[in-house]
């Protein structure tokens, strides 16, 4: 008989019109594991277990139609789209006030942790604590399972999607006590232990799952070795031989690389201009604190001061938590055309940057990955990064590094980049190849049924 894997889908099913991070690595690994079912003799089937669900999802379901209404349970994406409306007035609110009052002190008072006293402590001890006390209350103690699907000693169930943001427990304690067993993907632990760079309604309802799958989950597989290592730290730290029997793990996540072929996609003429004009370093990643644009902007600030004619362009989607950062960076662009921000570019855009730039600038405080390391390598764009072990697992003795502490450390490698030329050992060999997403689909089936 063969095995059968169940793979959560619950978020991406609900939010196909979503095409970025975790949904694109849903949906990769989702295909490829059709593609290596015959190989493995296993039975790979996708499944939607939020809210007391346990429901088998036809894989087309996981794909956005515009021409077709979703097929989904509305009503419980709602409560989602509820807190996240609640936590954008209050996010409003804070920045308001550090716009009003903009002094270091205030800026501290207003976003330090809910556990030192500050304005999250006063919003959380006053309001927040309390609904979650009546909530408990009057929560159910009984979900009755909604299921189509009949499991059996030896199932497996592959949790991959963003389940933080559903209700899973049900249904996954419906799979467990029907004979299966339950492996977590783990994509980073950034929500716990780097919580100053994530918004608070992403701490709360991580930090809340990932104590819940400690009841739940048998193994846990990270996208790295470094997520690994850090996860059995921390458990290790916060329960010590409680974890014994769990099972730790990882895979690598890969990429094709298939940058969209859209007919309809062109290159604007600006971005052209911009890398033709002068020597252009980027960085591609949303726009955030956690990626460390600041860091950047200390060390090119330096460069130019210096005399250097060269551009910094910063490629990706405007974050959060970023209020001073884009007033920084929108006051050097006026007065300096060696500044560029993009915020929109398209797939075909994107692999021009990657093709025609000097360097990628990469100075991440923390990742769980770092795709746009093995992008730029792919591309044979040579690259400069945070000294961090993420960035020393992914980029190897392929890539330079440079001290986050020191933006002179940065600013006197560019120096002499620009004085000398690229380093031999940073210029990226021809034949360089990172996993596609067949090889990193088949590399964690074969830890899920190890």
């Amino acid at each position: 008989m063969k095995k059968r894997i169940f793979v959560d889908c619950s978020y991406l099913y609900e939010h196909t019109e979503l095409n970025t991070g975790i949904q694109r690595v849903v949906r990769r690994v989702v295909e490829n594991l059709e593609q290596l079912s015959s190989k493995y003799q296993i039975e790979i089937i996708p499944i939607n277990i939020a809210h007391g669900n346990f429901i088998k999802l036809e894989q087309k379901s996981l794909y956005f139609d515009k021409d077709k209404a979703p097929d989904t349970p509305l009503a419980t994406s709602k409560k989602v789209k509820i807190k996240k409306y609640l936590f954008g007035i209050y996010n409003a609110l804070r920045n308001l006030v550090i716009a009003l009052l903009p002094f270091e002190s205030v800026s501290r008072f207003m976003t330090i942790p809910k556990e030192k006293f500050g304005f999250n402590y006063i919003i959380y001890n006053l309001i927040v604590r309390h609904l979650y006390t009546l909530k408990n209350i009057f929560k159910s103690k009984k979900v009755t399972i909604n299921s189509n699907v009949e499991v059996k000693d030896g199932d497996i169930l592959l949790l991959i999607d963003s389940s933080w943001y559903m209700e899973i427990w049900p249904s996954v304690e419906y799979f467990r006590k029907n004979g299966g067993s339950v492996t977590a993907v783990i994509y980073d632990l950034i929500p716990i232990t780097h919580k100053e760079f994530c918004n608070a309604f992403l701490v709360e309802i991580f930090k809340k799952w990932f104590y819940d799958s400690l009841k739940y989950v048998d193994k846990y597989i990270a996208i790295s070795d470094t997520v690994k290592k850090d996860l059995i730290i921390f458990l290790d730290d916060e329960f010590g031989d409680k974890m014994e029997k769990k099972e730790f793990d990882y895979f690598l996540l890969g990429s094709d690389f298939s940058y969209s072929n859209n007919d309809r996609d062109t290159i604007r003429e600006t971005l052209p201009q911009i890398f033709k004009s002068r020597e252009t370093y980027i960085i591609v990643s949303t726009v955030e604190p956690r990626k460390n644009h600041k860091y950047l902007l200390d060390a090119f600030e330096i460069l130019w001061g210096k005399g250097l004619d060269i551009n910094l362009c910063i490629i990706g989607r405007i974050g959060w938590e970023i209020e001073m950062l884009t007033q920084r960076i929108n006051r050097i662009s006026k007065s300096n055309n060696r500044l560029i921000l993009f915020s929109d570019l398209n797939d075909k855009e994107l692999l021009y940057s990657y093709k025609n730039a000097k360097m990628l600038l990469f100075p991440s405080i923390v990742e769980g990955f770092g795709l746009p390391i093995v992008e730029s390598l792919t591309n044979g764009l040579p690259v400069l990064a945070s000294n961090t072990p993420i960035h020393r697992e992914v980029g190897g003795d392929k890539i330079g590094y440079f001290d986050i502490s020191n933006p002179n450390d940065l600013a006197n490698q560019i120096i002499g980049i620009e004085r000398d030329g690229i380093p031999d050992n940073l210029i990226v060999d021809k034949n360089y190849k990172w996993l596609d997403w067949r090889d990193s689909t088949e590399m964690l089936l074969k830890k899920v049924i190890n």
